[in-house]
């Protein structure tokens, strides 16, 4: 199982997991390290795409790419891009700004476009973080920084309860100094940190009904419900295009206001 639980970059126990459209995971930092400026990876045209894959697959495969239109997001078999409409997670699709950014899966090389914000636009995969929290616990692992640029990272010394951001000591002198605005947060043993964060996530969001230990952190646009990280796996959603919660609601008020 501990395979599993291993970043295909890294090859170290998932930090900061961040979940790609194609469903497979990364440590944030890896994902940052992996992107690259949209011009290294420039994207097929849709008609392209969809005349080779007519002379290359079966009928079966014709199918599925055609339904898979209907969302938005293509997303074929081959190691392409998604093409489609521009969503609002930052996670962009055909034409590019040049600021635009771009990452190929380490496992299926498809390309994913970001705009200037790059892969901190991925959701956070918090179900893979959760199992590796456990299984680290199971065995006395120690918790890694989340902000080391080096890869192994540094071991933790704290947690913040409020940035949620697990720190080795020398990220926490640089990026969370104990003076200024950031004095009064408070700063935990890092399993204690981890703990407090479970329990303050298990309150705050809304558990799935079907995985009861996960929280509704992504929507559906296709089936237009909420799901947990492990309804990804379900094949009701596999090729739809799905968009982090949180996004969709501040896109709904922006909505609502400029219509108002």
């Amino acid at each position: 199982m501990e395979e599993e639980l291993r970043c295909p970059v890294c090859k170290q126990l998932f930090n900061n997991p961040v979940l790609l459209p194609c469903y497979h995971a990364l440590c944030l930092n890896c994902a940052v390290h992996l992107q690259q400026p949209a011009s290294q990876h420039p994207p097929p045209t849709q008609a392209a795409e969809l005349a080779n894959e007519s002379a290359d697959y079966q009928e079966v495969d014709k199918l599925s790419i055609l339904s898979e239109t209907d969302s938005g997001v293509v997303c074929n078999s081959r190691p392409n891009s998604y093409v489609g409409t521009p969503n609002i997670q930052g996670i962009l699709f055909p034409p590019l700004a040049s600021s635009a950014l771009s990452l190929a899966c380490p496992v299926c090389h498809k390309v994913v476009y970001f705009d200037e914000n790059g892969a901190h636009n991925l959701p956070k995969y918090r179900a893979m973080q959760s199992i590796v929290d456990k299984y680290g616990e199971t065995r006395n692992l120690t918790l890694k920084c989340q902000l080391c640029e080096t890869e192994p990272a540094e071991d933790a010394t704290v947690m913040c309860e409020q940035c949620e951001v697990l720190y080795c000591d020398t990220c926490r002198e640089n990026c969370h100094p104990s003076r200024g605005p950031l004095a009064k947060h408070t700063l935990l043993e890092p399993l204690q940190g981890r703990a407090a964060l479970r329990n303050k996530t298990k309150t705050k969001d809304v558990q799935c009904s079907e995985h009861e230990d996960e929280a509704l952190s992504m929507y559906c646009m296709v089936c237009k419900v909420p799901v947990c990280p492990l309804c990804l796996h379900d094949t009701r959603h596999t090729s739809h295009d799905v968009q982090a919660i949180n996004s969709m609601c501040k896109a709904q008020k922006v909505s609502e206001m400029s219509t108002s």
